[in-house]
């Protein structure tokens, strides 16, 4: 009972508190409109109403108004001070009283010599500042009749007195204005009182709400403009580094040098997954990655991540150990891949001694992994947490580099592909990841590929012979490297300039494009606008790829609604040229 009493107190605090910043606001915001009327009463009223009466009435009216106004402002700059809203709501129902008495006051002192016309004018003006002060002030009902009082029952004296000069229907009809007004203004400050206690009620958990709504935009928006940030700032001079890689000529290099590329591009490729990391978790975050299903050999995938990462593991002193089961697959390889590989580097990078393992099984004739280590384990307190993006055990945290991305972008792999994983670990003995898939095993390979639906039969060109391929590139030594690879595949490549006028007189004698590859961000435009420029010249969906290192999702998603072919950098003009000849085969 208590609880609730207390509760009630500040509520009605509250709601006080309320009404007190309400008519504050309104009155300060009718100061500029309480000097300007008296003022054009002047020129009005000044050869009808007698010198002393206007003059006193003026004079009223501009000390009432600036007291009031010095009243307004020392709420408004000592509202920290005050703890008493009560008291408040006393100040601003006098402050606004004397104003209210002032328009009452013009009808003692000047009405009775106004002319009809100008006693119409002022019937308009105290009967507007009532109007204005239902919204204003009727929150209080003290401050609103504080206002309303001393301007209704002189105006209505005045009108109903002047029967020569006012026909009755017009002082029955003020006297029904007046009446509504008074209604209006009680259901209006009901009206406000709910709302506020319906605030009152609300507003702490909408606090809370958005809080948390705030910190999740937040570290959302940041990750995703680190990683597209991190992504394009690199991805950058690793697509410079591989153009001029590929124009070495090998064939002129000696041995040594030979094997020195090659452990370069090694290097490169390491990269280059690095980067496809970043990307994963953009294209999660767009939602446009894509599941396939696909039959493989379980063995082949096996032997691919034993290849990428048995000699990390190794250098470690690390026993690395992955079952080659001769078993066929329906899936997604290559997400599959991902999933696995991340869950063993993340394995060989937390054990310092011991094995990794993979293993792979089927429950129920569904594919089933377990990669197993004997690291430094997860406290089960922290397990909870760990497929949380950029979150490591503390335990981990000053041993290691990394963001804590790994396990993000596993748990969304697997949510993507229709798997479950599970984790148990135990701190200094080691974890066991598994991971329950649906996609179909079978040792019978003649019945996966019989069930495998098969492919529509295409009008291959895989050499580009007499395809004509429009080139949107800033870079000239791009240019010429995309000119010599296509033009080696029969294709015949037309440089469209990204300047409009240049582009039109181009078009112009350009008869057919059967595909488009663009650069995005170039000197002065982007590639997008260009493709659709193209499209809509042609009035044609014409196949395009974009060349890019931006990885944000608001780009991947700009990519997928124009139906373009991304490819990021950094890139090989081999893969260019594959691209290319894919998405002709596909049209």
């Amino acid at each position: 009972m208590r609880l609730e009493l207390i509760e009630n107190e500040i509520n009605n605090l509250y709601l006080l508190r309320e009404k007190s910043a309400h008519i504050t606001k309104a009155a300060r915001s009718a100061t500029l409109a309480n000097v300007l009327a008296p003022l054009l009463c002047i020129p009005m009223f000044k050869d009808e109403v007698t010198p002393t009466n206007l003059t006193t009435w003026l004079v009223y009216m501009f000390i009432v108004v600036a007291v009031r106004t010095w009243m307004v402002y020392r709420l408004k700059y000592e509202a920290e001070k005050i703890t008493d809203p009560q008291r408040d709501l006393k100040i601003m129902s006098y402050a606004v009283g004397i104003v209210g008495f002032g328009w009452g006051l013009g009808w003692i002192l000047m009405a009775p010599d106004l002319g009809m016309v100008n006693r119409m004018i002022y019937v308009y003006m105290t009967t507007a500042a009532m109007i204005s002060s239902m919204f204003a002030y009727s929150v209080n009902t003290p401050t609103f009749y504080a206002f309303t009082l001393p301007i209704m029952i002189p105006s209505l004296s005045s009108v109903l007195w002047s029967v020569s000069i006012f026909p009755w229907p017009f002082s029955v009809g003020l006297a029904s204005l007046y009446i509504v007004v008074l209604s209006i203004a009680k259901n209006f400050a009901q009206t406000f009182e709910n709302s506020v206690r319906l605030r009152f009620r609300n507003e702490k958990l909408y606090q809370e709400l958005a809080t948390e709504r705030d910190q999740s935009i937040a570290a959302n928006v940041a990750k995703s403009k680190f990683i597209a940030i991190a992504s394009h700032d690199l991805r950058q001079p690793m697509h410079a580094v591989n153009v001029y890689l590929e124009l070495i000529n090998l064939e002129n290099l000696p041995d040594i040098e030979k094997k020195s590329l090659a452990k370069i591009k090694s290097s490169i490729h390491t990269l280059n997954a690095m980067f496809d990391s970043l990307l994963n978790i953009s294209k999660l975050d767009a939602d446009v990655m894509q599941v396939s299903q696909r039959v493989f050999r379980l063995d082949e995938l096996s032997i691919t991540i034993r290849d990428l990462t048995e000699a990390k593991a190794l250098n470690k002193g690390l026993l690395f150990s992955i079952t080659q089961p001769n078993l066929m697959v329906r899936g997604d390889k290559l997400l599959l891949q991902q999933i696995i590989s991340n869950l063993v580097s993340n394995a060989i990078q937390y054990t310092e001694r011991g094995e990794v393992a993979v293993r792979f099984d089927s429950v129920e004739d569904c594919l089933v992994i377990e990669v197993v280590d004997t690291g430094c384990g997860i406290a089960e307190s922290e397990q909870q947490h760990i497929f949380n993006q950029f979150y490591r055990a503390d335990k981990t945290r000053s041993l290691h580099d990394g963001l804590g991305l790994g396990l993000s972008i596993v748990q969304r792999l697997c949510n993507l592909i229709g798997a479950t994983i599970e984790v148990s670990s135990e701190q200094e003995k080691g974890t066991r990841f598994k991971i329950t898939t649906s996609f179909m095993v079978s040792a019978n390979e003649e019945t996966m590929l019989t069930t495998q639906a098969a492919p529509k039969p295409k009008d291959v060109h895989r050499n580009l012979q007499g395809k004509y391929i429009a080139v949107i590139e800033d870079n000239p030594i791009l240019i010429e490297a995309y000119r010599q690879t296509l033009g080696n595949k029969g294709a015949y490549v037309q440089v469209l300039s990204e300047f409009e006028n240049e582009l039109d007189e181009q078009l112009a004698t350009i008869d057919q494009i059967d595909c488009i590859l663009s650069d995005y961000r170039l000197t002065q435009t982007t590639g997008d606008l260009l493709i659709q420029k193209l499209r809509d010249n042609y009035n044609e969906e014409i196949p395009a790829i974009i060349v890019t290192a931006d990885t944000s999702p608001s780009h991947i998603n700009l990519f997928a609604q124009l139906n373009v072919q991304v490819l990021h950098k950094p890139v090989s003009f081999n893969d260019v040229a594959a691209a290319i000849e894919k998405i002709l085969d596909a049209k």
